[in-house]
């Protein structure tokens, strides 16, 4: 085993520190939280966007994003939540 795998368990995984590492900590203690407090059906959807932030346009467009991706899931076909008429 070499020096990086024997740090993080295996040579195959992301190592410490690496933003998918950071993300699936925050995901997992977001989820251990919600249920804790009786939200049993808690999940997040699969994977997550990665983009470096170049310029304050870029900067804009991705706030803009996040203010209207929830108007947007109402709407979404996907979204299991949704009321079916």
């Amino acid at each position: 085993m070499n020096a990086q795998a024997s740090e993080t368990g295996s040579a195959i995984s992301p190592g410490k520190g690496t933003l998918s590492v950071i993300i699936r900590t925050f995901k997992a203690a977001v989820t251990t939280l919600c249920r804790s407090k009786g939200h049993a059906e808690f999940g997040w959807q699969r994977n997550y966007y990665e983009h470096v932030v170049r310029n304050e346009d870029d900067l804009n467009s991705i706030r803009e994003y996040i203010v209207c991706n929830p108007e947007l899931w109402e709407r979404e076909e996907y979204n299991t939540m949704q009321k079916r008429g």
